[in-house]
């Protein structure tokens, strides 16, 4: 895809009007940022206008999973972009952690979720694991890891273990074509982990 796109803006627009108003009271800008850097990671690959978009807009459905709001959403979503995006962006959904499961059981779920999903909703997902990781890797090194680790609720190897699940995951899909993401998310994760073992090494 190249140059302006009015559906693209469209979904920019759309995501600022129902994402942005369900931001936790304290969310940086790492989390009103999320849906443009990970357009910006879909761009990089070349995707077409279709995941792109519904790249943009599957970050609002996230959101209002346990919303009321949710099947109107879904609605205007089919009505203004059609059901191509609608469909690709409910399938790029990522299992949302629970105070039940916790971060863990949303990864094996994601695992799970990857070996199924349409290869568009893959470049979603992926580029959405991107755009947290490097995330994850700035904030470690800006200040500290405990601020990845949720305040030492979650063990550095556990979060690593997460994401060998979802890369082993990945690894499995043959007829997914995109594998330079693959190895971009897997050296994120080596990258991360040195983020989060830095302060043990200058102890």
């Amino acid at each position: 895809m190249h140059g302006y796109s009015d559906r693209v803006n469209h979904a920019f627009a759309f995501t600022a009007k129902h994402y942005l108003r369900r931001a936790p009271a304290a969310a940086g800008m790492g989390y009103l940022a999320h849906p443009s850097n990970t357009a910006v990671i879909l761009a990089r690959y070349g995707v077409d206008e279709t995941t792109l978009v519904a790249g943009i807009l599957h970050h609002v459905l996230e959101e209002a999973a346990r919303d009321a709001e949710r099947a109107a959403l879904e609605r205007k979503i089919g009505q203004k972009f059609g059901p191509v995006v609608l469909a690709v962006a409910r399938e790029a959904m990522a299992p949302q952690p629970d105070e039940a499961g916790g971060w863990m059981a949303a990864r094996h779920a994601l695992a799970a979720h990857v070996l199924s999903a349409e290869p568009r909703a893959l470049d979603i997902l992926v580029a959405d694991e991107i755009h947290l990781c490097g995330q994850s890797i700035s904030t470690a090194r800006r200040l500290g890891p405990e601020y990845v680790l949720h305040a030492g609720r979650l063990a550095a190897s556990e979060m690593m273990q997460g994401h060998r699940r979802v890369l082993e995951a990945l690894e499995g899909r043959d007829d997914w074509p995109r594998r330079p993401m693959l190895d971009e998310y897997r050296a994120l994760t080596t990258e991360l982990l040195r983020a989060l073992r830095a302060p043990e090494a200058d102890a």
